[in-house]
């Protein structure tokens, strides 16, 4: 005989029992995530020193079960390396900074689930540069503001050769030097070493170089042109920038009555002024005319003999730009016409001044 049974029901609250029991355990089995995490949120923090493009930034992780199996990855930050299990709440981290700005960080679970993302900021390596000492020709000293200390930026420029960069070092600030070598707009740029970044640029303005000449009779201010006549230019530069200047001691040696006032070689007595550098190619037909209070440079029958003596003019001489295969004009004057007027009428003998006038001091002043 055979004895039936009437079936158990499993009633639905039992099955939501179930269901609970079992999600709780699938739970405790996988953590987290899937990764098999212990405690509460895994990383509840990522902070970071040293966070400079080009360094090794030091990472710190914090959370609650950083003792579980992690992977950590970042879209900018190279080499990720973690470092050893310190406890469940702590746990350090490197990797190389390859970028500015917005840089991300991942936490995975050994599942390969996401169980948290970040992102911290990389600052620019520079945010300014204040230039002085602009003068064409000279030293220029750029100084670099922002968070320029780290070693792998280059500074370069369109018109400034030479660039030399100081090394790091703690200061706030960072200087760059190069010789200036074009007037107008400059531009300045900042990349990573390689030249394939660019942080930063900035245009400057750089002024015509202007000379100015004290004598024992008055002041006379001169504006070069070093984009018609750059050898000429450069040459008369550096004899004024000399130290001392070259011309300091010189006299005006010649004049011709109303048309030129020249000098730039012979010292008080009529005596020779030594150390002049070599000769120079002549640079005519540059557009420059020998006009009213413009200087152009002397020299002797060979055209390419010019050193150290220059002449102002002190009356339209156009024929001089032709005259024995011409005169190279290279500025014009910009205050003291008077005087050059004043100075090429002096009683004269055979072309040589009654009157001593000594330069008494030559400057570039811009």
């Amino acid at each position: 005989m055979h004895i039936f049974k009437t079936p158990r029901i499993l009633t639905m609250s039992r099955i939501g029992s179930y269901a609970v029991t079992a999600w709780a355990l699938l739970l405790g089995l996988l953590g987290c995530g899937g990764g098999g995490w212990s405690g509460g949120d895994p990383i509840t923090g990522i902070s970071a020193t040293n966070f400079k493009y080009g360094q090794l930034a030091n990472l710190t992780l914090t959370g609650n079960a950083l003792d579980n199996v992690i992977k950590l990855s970042s879209d900018k930050c190279l080499s990720v390396t973690l470092g050893a299990i310190e406890s469940s709440s702590m746990r350090h981290a490197t990797c190389i900074v390859a970028a500015t700005g917005p840089i991300e960080f991942t936490v995975k679970s050994n599942a390969d689930y996401t169980v948290y993302s970040t992102s911290l900021n990389a600052p620019e390596p520079v945010t300014g540069i204040n230039a002085s000492n602009l003068k064409y020709g000279q030293t220029a000293v750029l100084t670099l503001s922002g968070d320029p200390q780290i070693g792998s930026i280059k500074v370069s420029s369109d018109k400034c050769t030479g660039m030399t960069l100081d090394a790091v070092s703690s200061a706030a600030t960072r200087t760059a030097r190069c010789t200036v070598t074009g007037t107008g707009d400059m531009k300045l740029t900042v990349t990573n070493t390689s030249g394939g970044t660019t942080f930063y640029t900035q245009t400057v303005s750089v002024p015509e170089p202007q000379v100015t000449l004290v004598t024992t009779l008055g002041t006379v201010v001169m504006e070069l042109n070093p984009t018609a006549a750059p050898i000429t230019v450069k040459n008369f530069l550096a004899y004024v920038n000399q130290s001392p200047s070259f011309y300091n001691g010189t006299i005006f040696h010649r004049v011709l009555a109303g048309s030129v006032a020249q000098g730039g070689g012979y010292t008080s007595g009529f005596v020779a002024k030594t150390g002049q550098s070599s000769p120079i190619a002549l640079e005519v037909g540059k557009g420059l005319s020998n006009l009213q209070g413009t200087i152009a440079m002397a020299r002797t029958d060979v055209l390419n003999s010019a050193t150290s003596q220059f002449f102002f003019n002190a009356r339209d001489n156009i024929s001089y730009d032709t005259l024995g295969g011409g005169y190279a004009v290279f500025g014009k004057i910009i205050a003291g016409l008077d005087l050059i007027i004043q100075i090429s009428n002096l009683p004269a003998t055979s072309d040589r001044p009654n009157t001593e006038v000594v330069i008494t001091s030559a400057t570039q002043t811009q």
